[in-house]
């Protein structure tokens, strides 16, 4: 913008005292007037060839993306993570496994601490999870397939 309106007022100025300058009809000019419109010129010409270069169309507006859905049902939980426990003393357990839940599901810090147990199994291994009958009244529920 700032190139245009230079431009046009270095024109608007060459051709006022191209006007007001005296004309000879003599052929005969001087070698410091040559270089003065020589050099004008080059400038006028350099100002237009600048002008038309900058010239830069606006840039495109990102694609907008689709934010990705949070799933409206993050109280749904993977039905492929509940499993049965047995304990050491012989009772069964109904739990959601720590680690499938955890590879499987994305809001495990969403989950009731409340509902987290864990529990030595009859073969003495440790497991944790969440109790799924906790969960449910918490308002969980699996996905059915």
């Amino acid at each position: 913008m700032i190139m245009k309106t230079l431009t046009a007022s270095v024109l608007a100025i060459s051709l006022t005292v191209t006007s007001l300058a005296p004309t000879s009809a003599a052929a005969d000019i001087s070698k410091d007037g040559a270089i003065a419109g020589i050099l004008t010129l080059l400038f006028l010409g350099a100002a237009i060839h600048n002008s038309r270069d900058n010239d830069v169309s606006p840039a495109p507006a990102p694609e907008r993306r689709p934010r990705p859905k949070l799933t409206r049902d993050w109280r749904v939980l993977p039905a492929d993570c509940l499993r049965n426990v047995t304990r050491r003393n012989g009772n069964t357990i109904r739990m959601f496994g720590q680690r499938c839940l955890t590879n499987n599901y994305a809001h495990v810090n969403r989950l009731p601490q409340a509902c987290h147990v864990r529990v030595r199994t009859e073969n003495g291994q440790n497991r944790q999870g969440f109790r799924a009958r906790c969960l449910r009244n918490q308002g969980f529920r699996t996905n059915q397939r």
